[in-house]
């Protein structure tokens, strides 16, 4: 026992940092699996994965380490994916056909460079499964920061998004508001982070899994929020504890799968 606290007490930033990042994530699937734009997240966060790729190229080129130089990359490649996304696409009646497809191009992309950089193979297993147990003291802490400040807009928005998302699929949306314009750019911010620093499996996870399970158990808004911040934080923890207990246990396959397990127990629940 005395074993395992002493590696809580090494994972001190990393443990509260995956928690809250999984917190402002899920508030984040909520918002876009309302407004039927779910494939367009999987979008952007594969054009934040090349612009970290693409960092990660130029680093290796001009022999630095500047973390700063992928999080720009992810954010330049992700904004100009967002942006023409919404300028282009939304209106399409098959848009997420093309969605899709622009996933698939971003994808080989992404592996086209680095079977042209040999040195990035090692990165790239970190950068889609990660691994939050090796995350650095420094990532973890900037990312908790991001991932607490963006979940008090959303505390204190939420009705407010909720109403736009519903304005949105009824195409009645007509005065555009600085709040879905932030939380357009905290999207982009949150997810680049958390790919950059816990890897895409984790992001595109948390977004989505208890949406999944929420959706269909939840009697109003309130419920629905409150399990999936329950399914997604819980499951994080448990998740994290129970890679903890075993050295051969990856840590986000762990925790997908214990917001899974938290998720089915939810479901059963009424």
């Amino acid at each position: 026992m005395s074993s395992f606290f002493s590696l809580l007490a090494i994972y001190k930033w990393s443990l509260p940092a995956s928690t809250l990042m999984a917190g402002a994530l899920c508030l984040i699937g909520a918002q876009w699996t309302a407004r039927e734009k779910s494939a367009q997240i999987f979008v952007l966060g594969q054009g934040s994965s090349l612009g970290i790729i693409l960092g990660l190229v130029l680093n290796i080129l001009l022999g630095t380490d500047f973390h700063w130089i992928s999080l720009a990359g992810g954010l330049s490649i992700g904004a100009l994916t967002l942006v023409l996304s919404d300028l282009l696409i939304q209106r399409k009646s098959d848009r997420n056909h093309v969605y899709l497809t622009l996933f698939v191009f971003f994808l080989s992309l992404t592996y086209l460079m680095t079977s042209l950089t040999p040195s990035l193979e090692s990165h790239m297993a970190s950068a889609y499964f990660g691994d939050l147990a090796v995350m650095s003291d420094g990532a973890a802490i900037v990312a908790m920061l991001a991932a607490i400040g963006f979940m008090g807009f959303m505390f204190m928005n939420w009705r407010a998004l909720t109403q736009i998302s519903f304005q949105l699929v009824n195409q009645s949306w007509i005065h555009r508001t600085w709040k879905n314009r932030f939380f357009d750019i905290g999207t982009l911010v949150i997810t680049t982070v958390a790919i950059q620093s816990m890897g895409y499996l984790y992001t595109m996870g948390s977004l989505f899994i208890a949406t999944s399970f929420a959706s269909q158990r939840s009697r109003n808004l309130k419920s629905y929020t409150q399990r999936v911040l329950l399914i997604s934080v819980l499951g994080t923890l448990l998740g994290f504890v129970l890679s903890l207990l075993s050295t051969n246990l990856p840590t986000v396959p762990c925790v997908m799968l214990g917001q899974i397990v938290v998720g089915i127990v939810s479901y059963m629940k009424k």
